[in-house]
């Protein structure tokens, strides 16, 4: 049965169509997924992951990002990669991950790197990182974890390195 249930969800890896970044086996390995593995609608991503395993046993859900790209300055300036101006000048790079599955909240996490400078302003990258680490019982019904990496406010989201665990409680 278990060598089914496997099977099953490989085969269905296969076959999609893009809409799912592959399985995750509670208790099995970290998965690893970068920007290429996300579905894209502006400076929002979002992952989906079959999950195998959930048998109503308590959970643990690790899911940590690192998410790099260009802040948006404020006054407003039509930069590439850098912007030589005087301040002040109110830097902001705000990134939102939520995570769920199959529609039950795991958890959300935000942060930023914001700042303000009254000197020249050269580099515009920022890099935040972000972690979703909770324990819960799902009942059974977690089938398909989604991530969502908002860029909240932001200029671009250039990179996403995410890796997520799913473990038991022994």
């Amino acid at each position: 049965m278990e060598l089914a249930k496997k099977t099953l969800a490989a085969s269905m890896m296969f076959i999609s169509t893009g809409l799912f970044a592959g399985v995750v086996y509670v208790s099995g390995s970290k998965y690893t997924l970068n920007k290429a593995d996300f579905l894209q609608s502006g400076n929002n991503y979002t992952a989906y992951l079959e999950v195998d395993g959930d048998t109503g046993q308590q959970l643990i859900f690790d899911v940590d990002a690192r998410v790099a790209g260009l802040g948006k300055e404020s006054p407003e300036k039509d930069c590439n990669t850098s912007c030589h101006y005087k301040g002040p000048v109110d830097f902001r790079y705000v990134v939102e991950m939520q995570v769920s599955c199959s529609g039950i909240a795991i958890g959300s996490e935000m942060d930023n790197r914001n700042e303000l400078n009254d000197t020249w302003v050269d580099d515009r990258s920022r890099e935040v990182k972000l972690l979703v680490d909770n324990s819960l019982s799902t009942g059974g019904n977690c089938q398909q974890l989604q991530v969502d990496v908002k860029g909240v406010d932001v200029d671009t989201i250039e990179a996403i390195e995410l890796d997520v665990l799913i473990g038991e409680i022994f």
